[in-house]
Formats: structure tokens, C-alpha cells, sequence
């Protein structure tokens, strides 16, 4: 090998070790983000999908109060309609 070829040799070999370098170093940043993004999932997963005290839960009560409207809705309008009705049919047969 020539003297040529001995530093092309070297600068190939320094420059495969700084692209070593750059690699881990963004393995310990990927590894850093990955932790943050998994923390933040787990956040958002205990706090959306817990039945006991997340928005999970919210919208059950929420469901069940509008279950409990529904109900007298039901009832208080089939009041109100047949009222209505009666007063009308009053109103026509005399």
C-alpha cells in the first residue's frame, strides 16, 4: 500500500467512527423522545379508558343521566300531549 492509500485508508476509518458517534447519539435521543411519547401515552390511556375516574367515567354518568331524562321526557310529554288533545277534543265536540 502507498502512503496515499494509507491516509485515504485513515480518513475512511475516521470518518466511519464519527458516523459511529452520530449514531448513538441519536439512539440516546430517540430513547429520550421514545420515553417522553410512551409517558405521555400512558397519561392519556389512564386518563381517557379508566372506567373509574377518567372521561371513561364521565361519559357513563353521562349516559345514565340522559337515560333518567329520557325517561321523564317520556312520561311528562305523554302527559302533556294527551292534556292536549283532551282540550282540543273538548273544544270541537261542543
Amino acid at each position: 500500500m502507498t502512503k496515499q492509500e494509507k491516509q485515504d485508508l485513515q480518513l475512511i476509518v475516521y470518518r466511519m467512527d464519527e458516523a459511529d458517534k452520530k449514531v448513538e447519539s441519536l439512539h440516546k435521543e430517540f430513547k429520550n423522545d421514545l420515553q417522553e411519547l410512551h409517558s405521555d401515552i400512558k397519561f392519556i390511556k389512564e386518563n381517557l379508558f379508566n372506567p373509574e375516574n377518567g372521561l371513561w367515567a364521565e361519559t357513563k354518568l353521562n349516559s345514565q343521566f340522559r337515560k333518567n331524562t329520557t325517561m321523564w321526557r317520556g312520561i311528562i310529554g305523554g302527559g302533556l300531549i294527551a292534556a292536549l288533545v283532551e282540550s282540543f277534543w273538548g273544544m270541537f265536540t261542543n
